[in-house]
């Protein structure tokens, strides 16, 4: 398993790898270039937050933002990990591929190869 710091992107692989939620599946496979992450709105009156939203408290609780025992707030995980992953220069999200108007939505995000990934910081000088 993932040691305590490892980054976003290779939690999120191994998660994917793991099979542990329903929905986070590889969208590519063999390539394993993108992933979907299951995207149901917290309003739908057949949203499950053990289910829909473990994803996002599994991240939630890996950063050491949610401990069991805590309120349940699966909107509020589901935003901490959309904003991680649009921050990250390691993902980017594939809107042509993303299924949101269906029972079951998901979205697809591509792994970015290190190459592709615009630099944090580039001197002038």
């Amino acid at each position: 398993l993932c040691s305590r710091g490892a980054g976003l992107r290779q939690w999120t692989v191994e998660q994917v790898e793991l099979g542990r939620f329903p929905g986070l599946v590889w969208d590519d496979p063999p390539a394993k270039t993108m992933f979907r992450i299951p995207w149901k709105h917290a309003g739908k009156q057949d949203f499950r937050h053990d289910e829909d939203a473990a994803f996002f408290k599994a991240w939630a609780e890996y950063k050491g933002k949610y401990r069991p025992g805590e309120r349940l707030d699966p909107a509020g995980w589901k935003t901490r990990l959309r904003c991680a992953l649009n921050k990250s220069p390691e993902f980017e999200e594939v809107p042509t591929r993303s299924q949101l108007d269906i029972a079951e939505p998901y979205k697809v995000y591509r792994l970015v190869p290190p190459a592709e990934q615009y630099p944090v910081w580039e001197s002038s000088g």
